[in-house]
């Protein structure tokens, strides 16, 4: 009796050992499955739209569950957290909206997906032919005589419901149920994952075009602040070009008719690109629209326009400037410099600035004239 005894608890312990062996096993191909869907989600972000991520990444899901269990066939729906369906895969494959809309109603309502929505257990049909909650829908491509349906549950939520199928009578037992439940818990986390992508991956779309809209906006402002046109003044011929490095940017240029049959000819570039750089220029060109009609001599003027911007720009902005007032009848010019590219004026072959320049640094207001070099510039071509 006692032998007995012990070779039967030698057998309960084998057999114990034989179920934990099993289901390492299990546990094992589970996390080799979710390494595989991670590996090709990786494979697919930035090669594919956001879609095709996901909607890649529910089909693996499908088929290595599919393999493992034996299944021919299965369809998966993933839900929000309102049980919304926010994406199907169907075992027909691609249909018409419409009828895909339909298909995901009857099913999630009536079948046996809908039976574990609403029993939030795994359910399983031994013979379609015997069971009420197996739907028989109109040409169906397939046979089906055998399914299991099994939520997938994340966070304590109803993240999806995966239905296996297979042409057999009586194919899935508990090992099977195991086996799935196992493997979903996976799944879920690597579709989770391409969904985040996706949702990131809209953001960035929406933030991308809302970027776009601002920059072309920018643009426009910042075009309405050039001149229209260039002057047409007989004697004289002006040309300019601009173009940002970004959609918009600092560069500046305005002609003004003065007083005196004069005209004024500013050029600069504000530091930075982009939106910042251009709307430093409109506040620039608004103070130079303000003070040439007020002063006469290009380097008060900038002086002027210097203490203007230090008391109210931000973020350590500045801008380079040449202010010239040319006297249209003579062609002489005045040109104040401050700390911007000098202009360069030729007299026959000889292309030269006009003068001696010199730049030492920004000045913050006060005395600006250490800083500015200022000058009269005989006619010629500049």
């Amino acid at each position: 009796m006692e032998g007995q005894a012990g070779e039967t608890g030698d057998a309960m312990d084998i057999r114990a050992l034989e179920r934990e062996n099993k289901m390492l096993r299990r546990e094992n191909r589970a996390c080799r499955v979710q390494e595989r869907l991670f590996e090709r989600l990786l494979e697919m972000i930035g090669s594919a739209s956001e879609e095709k991520v996901l909607g890649h990444a529910m089909d693996q899901a499908l088929g290595i569950t599919a393999k493992l269990t034996g299944a021919r066939t299965g369809s998966l729906f993933l839900l929000d957290e309102s049980g919304k369906v926010t994406g199907s895969l169907l075992t027909r494959g691609e249909v018409a909206p419409e009828l895909r809309s339909s298909l995901v109603g009857t099913v999630l309502t009536k079948g046996l997906a809908g039976w574990v929505r609403t029993h939030c257990r795994a359910g399983i049909i031994r013979d379609t032919l015997d069971d009420e909650r197996w739907i028989h829908l109109p040409d169906e491509p397939y046979a089906v005589r055998s399914a299991l349906a099994l939520p997938i549950i994340k966070r304590g939520v109803l993240f999806g419901i995966l239905t296996l199928m297979h042409p057999d009578p009586d194919f899935f037992d508990d090992e099977s149920v195991e086996t799935a439940q196992m493997v979903a818990g996976h799944m879920a986390v690597a579709i989770e994952g391409a969904q985040l992508y996706v949702r990131i991956e809209e953001l960035n779309r929406v933030r991308r075009n809302a970027l776009v809209r601002d920059l072309d906006l920018a643009r426009q402002v910042q075009q309405s602040f050039l001149p229209p046109g260039m002057p047409r003044i007989k004697g004289y011929e002006f040309s300019a070009v601009n173009r940002p490095a970004l959609s918009v940017g600092g560069d500046f240029y305005y002609f003004y008719n003065l007083d005196g049959n004069r005209l004024g000819v500013a050029i600069g570039d504000v530091s930075g690109k982009g939106v910042a750089a251009s709307l430093f220029m409109a506040r620039l060109s608004s103070e130079l629209q303000h003070y040439t009609r007020e002063l006469d001599d290009p380097g008060q003027l900038l002086e002027r326009v210097n203490q203007e911007l230090c008391e109210r720009s931000k973020h350590g902005m500045f801008v380079t400037l040449v202010y010239m007032v040319i006297e249209l009848s003579t062609g002489t010019g005045y040109v104040a410099n401050a700390g911007h590219i000098p202009p360069l004026r030729q007299e026959g072959s000889r292309v030269a600035p006009p003068g001696r320049w010199c730049v030492q640094g920004a000045a913050s207001g006060g005395n600006f004239r250490c800083l500015l070099r200022a000058g009269r510039v005989p006619p010629g071509r500049g």
